[in-house]
């Protein structure tokens, strides 16, 4: 393009009349052409999380700031990343240069953040990161169960560290009894990683431990990279026993956090998760002492009452008259019994020979009026009739001897179901009280004649009496008795 024609161009481009709005949106165009996604480092200034979740905040050095912005899904994930937003922290950005209209202002969107001076380390652990997340070590699915009265805990950290003396401060005021063994290993620097990845493999193979607390202070992102070493995070996730990791404070996250069956945001933290108080155990025993002698106060109650009630019995206050009512009442349905049913068999015998004879006369009179018959009918009839008469008649016969055995075997079955229930009724007489009173320690007592004693008035001095139980006889010899002013049996 020649001097005039720049100079034409010029001159045009001048002459135009731009409105303020159409300024802004031309320069936010020509910005973005001009300038893509690129990295900026400085340091956070005047941050704001609004309530719509973006951040708003000044990125600024020694010698310029810009006002930036965060939408709240790109902090988000920063903030899942590891990476807190707050004043002073110096970061590196990737970022869009736009020119906000409505204030007038250049403005930086940014797109990703990240800590100043940690680019290589902190890619390598975001890759980390992604990679175990792809295959399921940070899964719950994995993680362990704490056991609630731990005996012995082991401890991986670097020895004469704060971190060790504040969780063996803690755990012996909460739990005095507990016994710790510690697990020395370095918590900082490049090797840490391996050595602590070496010392856990061996340390879990030591027998009685029940957990292990992975713990250290606190520090930069740097001074923590240790615990984000791959073979300690496989390690963590192979281990046999439960695993916490205590490592930094709460705006840090390495990835042994995120394996360990237990994060805690502080070694002290995980001293007082895993120990339960003493104060508080002996606190709910008391609970649970005075609920079980309240239950077994109350079953004593209970049972006393019902003891009470049996030795008040009927039954038990008075065994030889119960025991005779049984056996009145035996004797009377036993009578009851064999009356009814040799009265039935009698009947029944009775009503043979009378049914005999009569089957008898009709059998004659039928005879009888058929051969009259037959001398008036003609031969051939005659002889048919008779035939037929011939097999009524040995039908006949065969029917009353059927009666006459149906007959018999009613009477042997009454007859034997008369001595069945006899002998089921002896068997539930006097013997079977007996036995149900021995069983409450009562016996039968009786002289030596045999005759039972129904009253202390009845002995004398020296007499013999004869006491039977279930399982056999003893004699005894009576050295004194006692009657009440009311006559009853008190002591013999």
């Amino acid at each position: 393009m020649s001097g005039a024609e720049a100079t034409a161009n010029s001159e045009q481009s001048a002459s135009r009349i731009w409105t303020v709005t159409a300024l802004a949106r031309e320069l936010s165009l020509r910005l973005e052409e001009e300038f893509p996604a690129l990295w900026v480092r400085g340091e956070i200034s005047g941050y704001k999380h609004h309530h719509s979740g973006h951040r708003y905040l000044t990125l600024k050095d020694g010698g310029a700031q810009f006002s930036a912005v965060m939408w709240r899904a790109r902090a988000q994930v920063a903030e899942s990343q590891g990476v807190t937003l707050r004043d002073g922290l110096q970061v590196e950005a990737l970022v869009r240069l736009v020119y906000y209209g409505p204030g007038g202002r250049l403005q930086l969107d940014i797109q990703r953040m990240r800590p100043a001076g940690l680019g290589e380390l902190m890619q390598a652990y975001l890759e980390l990161r992604q990679r175990l997340d792809d295959e399921g070590l940070f899964d719950a699915v994995h993680k362990q169960a704490l056991p609630k009265m731990p005996e012995c805990i082991g401890l991986l950290t670097a020895p004469g560290s704060a971190a060790l003396a504040d969780m063996e401060k803690i755990l012996r005021r909460r739990h005095p009894s507990i016994r710790l063994v510690l697990m020395p290993a370095p918590v900082q620097g490049p090797l840490a990683g391996p050595v602590l990845a070496r010392r856990l493999r061996r340390f879990w193979r030591q027998p009685g431990l029940d957990l292990i607390i992975l713990g250290r202070g606190g520090g930069s992102f740097e001074d923590l990279f240790c615990f984000n070493d791959e073979a300690l995070l496989r390690a963590i996730h192979e281990c046999p026993l439960p695993i916490v990791s205590a490592v930094g404070h709460e705006v840090d996250t390495p990835l042994s956090d995120l394996v360990a069956d237990l994060r805690a945001p502080t070694p002290s933290a995980a001293a007082e998760l895993v120990v339960p108080d003493d104060a508080e155990l002996l606190q709910h025993l008391g609970h649970l002492k005075h609920r079980l002698q309240q239950a077994v106060q109350n079953r004593v109650t209970r049972e006393a009452r019902h003891l009470r009630s049996l030795i008040e019995h009927r039954a038990l206050a008075e065994p030889l008259r119960r025991l005779r009512e049984q056996q009145q009442r035996r004797d009377e349905l036993q009578q009851r019994l064999v009356e009814s049913l040799s009265q039935r068999v009698s009947r029944l015998v009775e009503q043979l020979p009378s049914l005999e004879q009569r089957l008898r006369l009709v059998l004659r009179t039928l005879c009888t009026t058929s051969a009259t018959r037959l001398d008036a009918l003609p031969r051939r009839m005659r002889v048919q009739l008779l035939r037929l008469q011939q097999q009524n008649a040995r039908e006949l016969d065969v029917q009353a001897q059927r009666l006459r055995r149906s007959m018999h075997q009613r009477v042997s079955q009454s007859s034997r179901r008369l001595s069945e229930l006899e002998r089921r009724l002896r068997s539930a007489g006097s013997e079977g009280v007996l036995k149900r009173l021995h069983a409450l320690g009562a016996a039968l007592v009786a002289d030596a004649s045999g005759i039972p004693v129904r009253s202390a008035a009845e002995l004398e001095a020296n007499q013999t009496l004869s006491l039977t139980f279930s399982d056999g006889r003893a004699e005894v010899r009576v050295l004194t008795s006692e009657v009440d002013h009311e006559g009853k049996e008190t002591q013999l």
